[in-house]
């Protein structure tokens, strides 16, 4: 790998390094403690690579819509929103969709993915309790070693909330034009631990309550209706810690499809008219895991037995045919993981079991779709298949403490995945559509992770990580294919990453700075035309900031930013890719800043600017979306000791912009921002 254009990162590190160790300064200690960046407690001071958290306080005063509105606060993330909760995800990457979108990043909670990897969602913020967890930690890059497959990009840990020693509880309400919200929790001790409820419903009646824009044409609008729980128990017993977690999601969605045209989204009246309105999405999941941990004498051992279920119809608007698609899969697995300390060592040897039955069926009730003389997506049945799948994976990781200031990190990881696919439908070919017969896969891969940190003083630290990560195919790519592909064409993505970073505090500024440079082979995707692309080659790079600076005892200034490269480094003529280019949904600018001034007791104004930068929105790099600037401004004031109330403009100019846009079959495509909102919210503690 070539790494010379992280070269002024380092400069920049060195030259700070060089700084910082004749300094004394007086600084509040980066001493958040997290788990997800080596499965147990450590300080983000001296934690090995980077990591981003985002806490239930800052959630709450959000007031947000949809994950995407928390997670886009981060360095390095994109998401990119559809129609209502629907989204696509970019961690150090271009925003990607189809079994790239849905195997390239790993949603958990408390370190159990949401879904079997094979079987990824690529909405996946949707089924996770990010609006009641305690706290959310992303780790950009892979994280293969510790997690597995689909952690090759990126990955995003909910925390549950701990019962608090108190009885005690909260419910709020949020509300606004288009959309209320009601959400509480309830905790309780125990003899020897205690209960946490949490609950959260969200009714949103989508975009606005107008007609289409004609009076004779009532056009169906985007709505939807959400609900998420959580219950955790947790029981102490002698030398040995139970925590229970049983929690689920459902949402009911009717779906906007996009809006074709030229920047349609500057008319406000074309931008409100829904293309799609049969389109409709209705998903629920529900998990429960129990955690056992036994404390040793300087070593714990933890298994974790785990079982969920995810459902979901919708229709695939995005597709001519738009054919129904109902696919769901359930699953029971195990984590183990042995932790010991010798020495100055820190020893984790973990392994990991799933076994996962899942189903999909797609049928198209239109007429065939042909484009010219050649069919394209038939009338009837699809696909209509049943997997088996069977993830078996070990790891061990290292923590040496070499002196005082240095920690080396060094970790592998071996995972085997088979796939046992059975179809309920006569294989064979049919337009684009190919029915694969029944057949047998397996994959086997192998991640690895050095890192290292070197505390330059007691309140900042230089780290440097390389890591290889894996995904094994997602089932969709390997057996929703098309007339061109080979059945079982899929290979085992691998990205190979290496960052270097500082973080820290100089006087009153918190902050993080990271480089990174990853290549990726083996690149899985649907290109414009809607045709799968094997075995692609891509290169991405970029620097990444985080901060947080202080002025004085009542205002504060704090964001991240990016800049990014993400480009395809192989020639792929029918759809116009060429070594070089721009991968198309991928903006090079990233930002996200905020101005907050806080007041009398929790009393809180901040002002928001969200910038994103231009991108190409096809292969060829041939049609572009501009990008847009949007600011939001949120107050929060309490009104009683138990009691406050928030307030929030939402798109404060009232820009017209899109959330996500594309160039496909043809067409410009967009997914409409929303316009200036005012929302309210009212919150008692009990």
């Amino acid at each position: 790998m070539k790494f010379t254009k992280i070269r002024y990162l380092v400069l920049a590190c060195t030259i700070t390094f060089l700084f910082l160790s004749q300094s004394n300064v007086e600084a509040n200690l980066i001493d958040e403690i997290v788990v997800t960046a080596s499965k147990n407690d450590s300080k983000v001071l001296t934690t090995q690579g980077n990591i981003s958290l985002i806490q239930s306080e800052e959630i709450k005063f959000l007031g947000s819509r949809n994950p995407s509105e928390i997670i886009n606060r981060l360095p390095g993330i994109y998401i990119s929103q559809g129609s209502g909760q629907e989204h696509l995800t970019s961690i150090r990457s271009p925003v990607l969709s189809g079994g790239a979108g849905a195997g390239s990043f790993l949603f958990l909670e408390d370190g159990i993915p949401l879904r079997s990897p094979g079987f990824g969602n690529v909405n996946g913020l949707m089924e996770s309790i990010i609006e009641i967890g305690e706290k959310s930690e992303v780790i950009r890059g892979p994280g293969s070693t510790l997690y597995g497959s689909n952690a090759i990009h990126g990955l995003m840990n909910v925390i549950t909330p701990k019962p608090s020693d108190t009885q005690s509880g909260s419910i709020g309400t949020h509300f606004s034009k288009s959309d209320f919200i009601i959400d509480g929790d309830y905790s309780i001790p125990t003899e020897n631990g205690g209960l946490f409820l949490g609950l959260f419903w969200r009714e949103d009646n989508g975009r606005n309550n107008n007609n289409s824009g004609n009076d004779d044409d009532k056009t169906d609008q985007p709505h939807y209706g959400q609900q998420k729980f959580l219950l955790r128990l947790d029981h102490s017993e002698n030398l040995t810690d139970y925590i229970f977690t049983f929690s689920g999601t459902n949402l009911n969605q009717e779906t906007m499809g996009y809006v074709k045209g030229f920047e349609v989204y500057e008319d406000r009246r074309l931008s409100e008219i829904n293309p799609d309105p049969e389109a409709y999405r209705d998903t629920y999941s529900i998990r429960s895991a129990l955690k056992i941990i036994k404390n040793l004498e300087n070593a714990t051992l933890s298994i974790t037995p785990f079982v969920r279920y995810n459902d979901m119809n919708f229709k695939m608007h995005f597709l001519p045919g738009k054919p129904l698609e109902k696919n769901s899969h359930k699953s029971i697995g195990v984590q183990t993981l042995y932790t010991k300390e010798i020495n100055n060592l820190n020893l984790y040897l973990g392994g990991d079991l799933e076994l996962t039955e899942g189903k999909l069926n797609e049928f198209q009730d239109a007429p065939d779709v042909s484009f010219g003389p050649r069919l394209a997506y038939p009338n009837g049945p699809h696909y209509d298949y049943i997997v088996d799948s069977r993830i078996l994976s070990i790891y061990i990781n290292t923590e040496w403490q070499l002196n005082s200031k240095t920690i080396l990190t060094g970790g592998v990881r071996a995972e085997n995945t088979e796939y046992d696919y059975k179809t309920n439908i006569q294989d064979g070919t049919k337009g684009r559509i190919q029915v694969t017969p029944n057949r047998s896969d397996d994959y086997t891969d192998i991640s690895i992770k050095t890192a290292i940190s070197y505390l330059i003083n007691d309140k900042n630290a230089l780290f440097a990580n390389f890591s290889r990560g894996n995904r094994a195919p997602q089932v969709t790519d390997l057996y929703r294919i098309q007339s061109k592909q080979i059945p079982g064409g899929a290979k085992s993505e691998k990205l190979d990453s290496f960052e270097i970073g500082i973080r820290g505090s100089i006087d009153n500024v918190q902050y993080e700075i990271v480089g990174y440079k990853m290549e990726k082979d083996n690149f899985f995707f649907r290109d414009s035309q809607g045709f799968n692309v094997e075995n692609g080659k891509t290169e991405h790079e970029g620097i990444e900031f985080n901060y947080l600076v202080s002025i004085g005892k009542n205002l504060e200034i704090s964001g991240s930013a990016s800049l990014a490269n993400h480009k395809y480094d192989f020639d792929h003529l029918p759809n116009g890719i060429r070594n070089g280019n721009i991968i198309d949904s991928a903006p090079k600018k990233l930002a996200n800043t905020r101005v907050s001034y806080l007041f009398l007791k929790d009393g809180k104004i901040e002002v928001e600017w969200i910038k994103v930068g231009d991108y190409p929105i096809d292969e060829r790099n041939a049609h572009f979306y501009a990008g847009h600037d949007i600011f939001n401004l949120r107050a929060q004031v309490s009104i009683s000791e138990t009691s406050n109330f928030a307030f929030k403009v939402a798109n404060l100019t009232d820009e017209r912009y899109a959330t996500r846009a594309d160039f496909a079959f043809g067409s410009y495509r967009y997914f409409v921002g929303n316009e200036r909102e005012f929302h309210f919210s009212i919150n008692k503690q009990f």
